[in-house]
């Protein structure tokens, strides 16, 4: 794999992308690739606070959601991500500012808006980034199979979120259609992570 590598895996819930990316990591580690895989929000103390907005216990503004990601993703950073590629392992990332991006945005502030946020922070630009494809209501079909629903998991949010995705997704993005079988998936993932 040469110099470690960022690589994220993004796109809307019910995506299968928590699935692949954990598939992945597997396989690599099999293969003695070093690499590890994280999550955002991670499980620091503000991880924790959004996770438990994100399955409606608490209630958080537009500008308290941004906020506490911002600062999460300062820990996920200083406390995950950069220690790591500095040992030499690569870093698989279950979502990053990407999906920031396209959650929550609204009509108040753009996509591309919390994108530039993020960016002028000089956070890391991923080597790679994985984005699932799939029709919101596959999705939404999906994600109803879990025991919990989350605070965005409705197909008029989704199709919000996905169209969010369009406009900050990079151009050199690995576009995967999300309904795949997850064995070419995940083929397809590990081809362009170890080239």
């Amino acid at each position: 794999m040469g110099k470690p590598k960022l690589i994220v895996f993004e796109g809307i819930d019910g995506s299968g992308k928590s699935t692949l990316s954990t598939m992945v990591l597997h396989l690599l580690v099999e293969r003695n690739f070093p690499i590890v895989k994280f999550n955002e929000p991670t499980n620091f103390e503000t991880g924790i606070k959004i996770r438990k907005f994100l399955r409606k216990e608490i209630s958080l503004t537009r500008e308290e959601q941004i906020e506490l990601f911002l600062v999460d993703r300062n820990d996920s950073l200083e406390k995950n991500v950069y220690p790591n590629l500095k040992a030499g392992n690569s870093v698989i990332l279950d979502r990053y500012f990407y999906s920031m991006a396209a959650y929550q945005s609204d009509e108040a502030i753009s996509p591309e808006k919390i994108l530039e946020m993020n960016l002028s922070r000089n956070y890391p630009i991923p080597d790679l980034v994985i984005y699932l494809e799939i029709n919101p209501e596959i999705s939404l079909a999906r994600t109803r199979r879990r025991n919990v629903a989350e605070h965005f998991e409705n197909l008029e949010t989704l199709k919000k979120v996905s169209q969010a995705y369009e406009k900050i997704i990079p151009r050199n993005a690995l576009r995967l259609d999300a309904t795949m079988p997850q064995i070419k998936l995940k083929e397809l993932c590990i081809t362009h992570i170890i080239r």
